[in-house]
């Protein structure tokens, strides 16, 4: 066996090491990442849907900052993942949607953000990973308004 032979399998597993690590040490902040971005990706998804069935200027507006939030912070907690070595896991661009209302759309949003500042809270209380705890605490007022926002559309 040759140096030349050993060296990419040696680089493999130093680069592999620090991954497996981290996701081995912090499971739970694996877990939120996870969610996280599940979660994430079905606002976005939602909102997109929302933007090309919704005739209400109201929801279209409210679809629209969400659209642009959830995208902005899919984005980051993707980069952040990356950086920390979590996996993420597989998202189907494609997945349905299944009849749209507006009802429906708001209803279904309203649970998806108070689940989604429950996550958030509890990664910024008690996550092991100091740059995940700063990103759910930064998360959460713009989680917060868009459920107002939402809850504002329920009610009119």
């Amino acid at each position: 066996m040759t140096l030349k032979s050993v060296l990419p399998t040696a680089a493999a597993l130093i680069l592999l090491t620090p991954l497996a690590h981290a996701v081995d040490q912090f499971p739970a902040d694996n877990e939120f990442v996870t969610k996280a971005e599940q979660a994430g990706h079905q606002e976005v998804l939602a909102a997109t849907t929302a933007l090309s069935k919704s005739r209400n200027p109201e929801v279209r507006r409210v679809a629209k900052a969400m659209q642009l939030d959830g995208a902005a912070a899919n984005r980051r907690l993707a980069t952040m993942a990356v950086e920390k070595g979590w996996p993420s896991p597989s998202l189907d661009a494609t997945d349905a949607i299944g009849d749209y209302s507006d009802h429906q759309f708001v209803a279904s949003q309203i649970r998806a953000y108070k689940d989604n500042i429950d996550l958030y809270t509890e990664e910024g209380h008690t996550g092991a990973d100091i740059d995940l705890q700063v990103f759910a605490r930064n998360a959460l007022p713009t989680l917060r308004r868009r459920l107002l926002a939402l809850q504002s559309l329920r009610s009119s």
